[in-house]
């Protein structure tokens, strides 16, 4: 008895989906991004994914508080951010950034295999932030201000683009508010 032929094709959309994922394609790895609240008051930490069906969503954390998120090639121009000194009831969880909040911007898994990542505070500063990437290969970002001298590797009102580049796949990051 022959198989039928859509279980032909099946078998063979698995077997070369998972030669993919064996050898690394980007698109089946996965990123985690770690949000801690290293600040002594309650954050409301949100993220956004513009243009695509992942959207937003929020977690309340309080001082030590830890957000993973699980993250891959369909996080193009994303940003994460957190309202200082609130929980997250009655907030909108699924909306874009609001003006004057510190934020973290990335795109996970570029077309030039590699993400790309800065802290911005171009539209408004709100809490300290540094990225740090697991893969110690990788530039650290820290924003302490609105300024060069207190965000000398973010990207500030006036200061340069100091957007960041690191193979995609190679690392995960952990973005501390408040360090």
């Amino acid at each position: 008895m022959e198989t039928p032929a859509f279980l032909r094709v099946s078998f063979h959309f698995i077997g070369a989906l998972f030669l993919c994922i064996l050898l690394g394609w980007p698109g089946a790895q996965a990123t985690t991004v770690r949000l801690h609240n290293g600040c002594s008051y309650t954050v409301c930490a949100k993220y956004w994914v513009p243009n695509s069906p992942i959207g937003g969503a929020c977690s309340e954390q309080g001082p030590g508080g830890v957000w993973s998120v699980g993250v891959d090639g369909g996080w193009s121009a994303a940003t994460m951010w957190a309202i200082a000194n609130t929980g997250c009831g009655g907030q909108a969880c699924n909306t874009g950034p609001p003006g004057g909040v510190t934020q973290f911007e990335f795109t996970i898994a570029s077309s030039g295999g590699n993400d790309y990542y800065d802290v911005s505070s171009i539209a408004g500063y709100n809490i300290a932030m540094q990225v740090v990437p697991t893969n110690g290969a990788c530039p650290t970002i820290i924003c302490r201000g609105q300024d060069g001298g207190s965000c000398p590797s973010g990207y500030y009102p006036g200061g340069p683009d100091e957007t960041k580049a690191c193979p995609s796949g190679s690392t995960d990051y952990d973005v501390y508010l408040c360090g």
